[in-house]
């Protein structure tokens, strides 16, 4: 091999390694672009998931003073009638009641602790109207032990009070719905009040209020709607099934 082809050769290697030692920088820089883009990007997501979180925590914290002053009109009505005992009951579920409003901050709960809740409203309502107030339960147990948002069935509760069930006269009727479908799970609330027009209850605070929360949640489909007809008024949800301490 003469001088010639074997300084050829250097030559040849000293550019391949400067090639090499380009292609090298270029993918390295471009890695760390990439690395700056993808830090940037989480700080986004978790700052869009604080403000989220803050948006959830303000909907959350929402009382509706609806319930509060009938509770405490049905409490002085008993009071006035000396009816010390059903006072005491009334006022004991109120507080239990009051109790779950201020110290559940959790974004998510298990339906026995949301219909637990749900009735200790349903017993002051009770004692508002005795007799004429008639409560059914039609829960599955597959969908029981599923988890939700909280203050969702008492919402749904409370909205077919205000908006039907205190304005109808003769017998209340409310039926609590829980069932599966498949991924999913379907919680009904039907009531026969005398409903305001559909469009007006669809769209009061409560719902919205609902459906917001069950947006910011779940990544998957949800549904919060309500459905009118002759027998009376059904708010339906729909969200994805999650057994309870498996989030």
């Amino acid at each position: 091999m003469n001088d010639g082809l074997i300084f050829s050769i250097i030559i040849f290697l000293c550019l391949l390694a400067s090639v090499v030692s380009l292609v090298v920088l270029t993918i390295l820089k471009l890695l760390e672009q990439e690395f700056d883009y993808l830090q940037m990007e989480n700080k986004q997501i978790q700052l869009e998931k604080q403000v989220q979180q803050m948006e959830y925590i303000q909907l959350s914290q929402q009382i509706r003073p609806h319930f509060l002053l009938n509770s405490l009109n049905t409490m002085m009505s008993l009071a006035r009638l000396e009816r010390n005992n059903d006072l005491i009951f009334s006022m004991e579920k109120f507080s239990t009641f009051l109790k779950y409003q201020s110290k559940n901050k959790e974004s998510l709960v298990s339906f026995e602790s949301e219909i637990n809740h749900t009735k200790n409203y349903l017993a002051m309502q009770k004692m508002r109207y005795g007799s004429k107030l008639d409560i059914e339960y039609q829960i599955e147990q597959a969908a029981y032990d599923s988890i939700l948002p909280p203050y969702t069935l008492q919402t749904f509760v409370e909205n077919a009070f205000k908006h039907g069930l205190d304005k109808k006269r003769g017998t209340k009727q409310l039926v609590i719905k829980l069932k599966r479908h498949g991924d999913w799970v379907i919680l009904k609330v039907v009531d026969n009040g005398d409903s305001e027009p559909e469009h007006h209850r669809n769209t009061g605070m409560g719902l919205e209020n609902v459906r917001k929360r069950f947006e910011l949640i779940f990544d998957l489909y949800t549904e919060v709607s309500l459905k009118k007809s002759e027998k009376g008024t059904e708010v339906k949800a729909i969200w994805p099934y999650t057994p309870e301490g498996r989030i």
